[in-house]
């Protein structure tokens, strides 16, 4: 039967000694992030085991992990947190991210029965709708066979 290695080990030594690792830099990162972000989706979660996390993390590391969240994993993990919150239907993409740093911090979960803020339904109806890069105008062009860009200048010699 083979012997398994203890992860907390190993990683403890490369980030004490980061200079003997240099070509997996990137990926410790990505890894880190990764089970920091699994563990954020566990089912077993609350509000204390968030809050320790962003303890532990800081809160730089904390906001910078939650920036790279998705909008269906941020919207997600507030549903799940904080189910009552009467904003989280209306509320716009940014705003989940927001609210799991606030309650990471020292916000309580809303009242079931809770009314809507005026700044959410104010906002959610005005966002615009996001158009991304490959559905604007310039992607969707196509090509007609002929060259529209003009003719380049002719370049005079030094002589003349």
């Amino acid at each position: 039967m083979a012997l398994d290695v203890d992860g907390y080990a190993v990683f403890q030594a490369i980030t004490a000694r980061p200079d003997v690792f240099p070509d997996i830099r990137a990926e410790v990162a990505r890894t880190g992030r990764a089970l920091v972000v699994k563990q954020l989706k566990a089912k077993s979660l609350g509000l204390p085991g968030l809050r320790r996390i962003r303890d532990t993390l800081g809160a730089e590391r904390f906001a910078l992990i939650l920036d790279g969240l998705t909008e269906a994993e941020a919207r997600s993990l507030v549903t799940r947190l904080d189910k009552h919150h009467p904003d989280l239907k209306t509320a716009p993409a940014d705003w989940p991210r927001r609210h799991l740093a606030a309650l990471a911090t020292d916000a309580e979960p809303a009242a079931k029965g809770s009314v809507a803020s005026g700044a959410a339904r104010a906002v959610a109806p005005k966002t615009p709708k996001v158009t991304r890069a490959l559905g604007s105008a310039a992607f969707a062009a196509a090509w007609d066979g002929k060259d529209h860009d003009p003719k380049p200048k002719k370049a005079k010699k030094k002589g003349e």
